[in-house]
């Protein structure tokens, strides 16, 4: 898959399919739409390209709801090349941008992209006032060169949305996200040294740097599964400030269990499986300690459910 930042000077894709979105989390329901106009623009022999947006438009457009990103965006390319698409062009969303009337971008897509078909779904609406709908696009199609195809919402229920998964990640209800998904939530990052005061109470911890674009779920501690040097290892993780020793950086702390390995350095790949509680100071060491046991207990019976 090719990837192109900016709007470059020349045309950069042949015949193609195209489609405009963030398409942040990936998730079920973006997968089976880019499988779908990929399968569509290739058996037309087009190149299937994606236009999307870094940073992500809400940090402009809506700054006081926004709360972060499900996917880095090499996540998302990833996840997009896995669906069959050739070409993601990833167009910087600065003001300029968002003053743009869909007619003025589908414009200046038009003069990078040989632009034969626009794919969008049943609730799309781009540009300046949200004018792009698709009886707008296809109006513009008309003096492009396009034709504009939607494609109408699949069943009766509520498809799944980023939004939707947001909320549900922040309230900890993690069966929820995953089936929105269509896998776990996972966050990567580099196993770093930490203040170790886990090693002193008995459950040593690999403290995991993630992006910090990255949304992080409810505060607490959870069930996962954690993948280091391609071993998968259940883990019990918390997640959060460590009220009891006076934290303010929000931490990913995950404790391998039954298993003692030297990981730092490591990439890391962790898999949110369950909610287990939320986070809570502890009076001493020895509470806290109590409940780590506990917690550890629970996620081993989570984690035995959830692979049976």
């Amino acid at each position: 898959m090719k990837l192109i930042a900016g709007f470059p000077a020349q045309e950069v894709a042949g015949p193609s399919t195209v489609t405009v979105g963030v398409f942040d989390g990936m998730h079920t329901g973006h997968t089976m739409f880019l499988r779908r106009m990929a399968d569509a623009a290739h058996a037309n022999g087009h190149r299937a390209v994606v236009v999307t947006f870094d940073p992500h438009p809400d940090i402009l457009i809506h700054p006081e709801t926004y709360r972060g990103l499900l996917l880095t965006p090499q996540e998302r390319y990833q996840r997009m090349a896995a669906c069959g698409i050739d070409v993601v062009l990833t167009i910087a969303f600065d003001q300029d941008v968002r003053s743009m009337t869909a007619a003025e971008f589908m414009a200046r897509v038009c003069s990078v992209v040989h632009v034969k078909t626009v794919w969008v779904g049943w609730d799309f609406a781009l540009g300046r006032g949200r004018d792009g709908t698709f009886q707008r696009l296809a109006e513009i199609g008309a003096s492009l060169g396009y034709t504009a195809v939607e494609i109408p919402q699949i069943g009766e229920s509520t498809p799944p949305s980023a939004s939707f998964i947001r909320n549900a990640l922040t309230q900890g209800d993690i069966a929820v996200a995953t089936q929105a998904l269509g896998r776990m939530h996972t966050y990567h990052g580099v196993v770093v040294h930490g203040d170790k005061r886990g090693r002193t109470i008995g459950f040593p911890t690999a403290n995991i740097s993630i992006d910090d674009r990255l949304l992080l779920p409810k505060y607490g501690v959870y069930a996962t599964r954690v993948t280091i040097h391609d071993v998968l290892y259940q883990s019990v993780t918390n997640i959060g400030v460590r009220p009891t020793f006076g934290g303010e950086q929000p931490r990913i702390e995950a404790h391998l269990l039954d298993v003692t390995v030297d990981v730092y350095d490591a990439l890391a790949q962790v898999e949110l499986v369950a909610f287990i509680r939320g986070e809570q100071r502890f009076a001493g060491l020895d509470a806290l300690k109590a409940q780590i046991a506990l917690d550890a207990q629970h996620a081993r019976t989570l984690l035995a459910h959830q692979s049976h």
